[in-house]
């Protein structure tokens, strides 16, 4: 696999939400091992919504790319003295192939080099046990921190139970 490592632009906001939604609600969701779909219903996040993170200073969505598919993204956000990974997403078709591997190794990389910070942390649903597991494994470490899902407001869709967010982070 020939894999291609690019920041996106505002005319990839639609393909990111449909790969995004694709993989983390829905029946197609249920495929891949990042679902969401069995505790919220619903969509993930919007175009609009992804156009303005790509917009905004401090932000990136970075992409991986097999000819001009995007088959994987991933944000990331300068917070002050470290930065916030979220969204990393893989096709389901691409799953289990190390793309997700390849996009955390680039935020590392960007976080160092580009954003000058030391520090990335990340938030993952808590009952996500196997998720937090994969990240504890490229050296994550939970922080101990707490966040009630939806409480900050830049979440999409219907929980079915309550939630939380489970802080990881990574001192690179």
């Amino acid at each position: 696999m020939d894999i291609k490592i690019k920041l996106a632009k505002s005319g990839d906001a639609g393909e990111i939400c449909t790969l995004v939604n694709s993989v983390y609600r829905g029946e197609t969701a249920k495929k891949g091992w990042t679902t969401e779909a069995d505790f919220i219903e619903g969509i993930r996040i919007t175009a609009e919504k992804i156009k303005g993170i790509i917009e905004k200073k401090d932000n990136v969505i970075i992409n991986a790319l097999i000819e001009d598919k995007i088959i994987g993204c991933v944000h990331l956000e300068k917070r002050g003295n470290y930065a916030l990974l979220g969204m990393l997403s893989v096709d389901v078709d691409y799953q289990n192939k190390g793309i997700g591997k390849i996009l955390i190794n680039e935020c590392e990389r960007y976080t160092k080099e580009v954003y000058n910070c030391n520090k990335i942390r990340m938030k993952v649903i808590g009952r996500r046990k196997e998720l937090i597991e994969y990240y504890k494994r490229r050296e994550y470490y939970p922080t101990g921190e707490r966040e009630i899902f939806g409480a900050s407001g830049d979440t999409f869709g219907v929980t079915k139970e309550k939630l939380y967010f489970e802080i990881l982070a990574k001192k690179l």
